[in-house]
């Protein structure tokens, strides 16, 4: 997991430590999947997905904020892990 971090901290420049910028958007599209995937299943991870572009053109078109590719890929990442952990959790309770 480490090393997937240090790939995306050298692929980018944003205002906030780059390592910390990373993880932010990993847990945040990791919390955002796994509730989603509570709700809506497997569609969850094109919500992240859309969420996360959304969020990345806003930051495009203010000017106090960064846009970057691989904080989406991150965030799309971390939605990923939060729908194998919703999927898991969903087949101990369930079954």
């Amino acid at each position: 997991m480490e090393k997937l971090f240090n790939l995306l901290a050298s692929l980018s420049s944003p205002r906030i430590p780059v390592p910390l910028d990373k993880q932010a958007h990993f847990w945040t599209g990791s919390i955002l999947g796994f509730v989603s995937y509570i709700f809506i299943g497997c569609w969850a991870l094109v919500v992240v997905a859309l969420i996360a572009l959304i969020k990345e053109v806003y930051d495009y078109k203010h000017p106090n904020h960064t846009a970057d590719f691989w904080d989406w890929v991150a965030t799309v990442l971390g939605g990923i892990l939060g729908l194998i952990l919703g999927e898991v959790l969903w087949q101990v309770i369930v079954k």
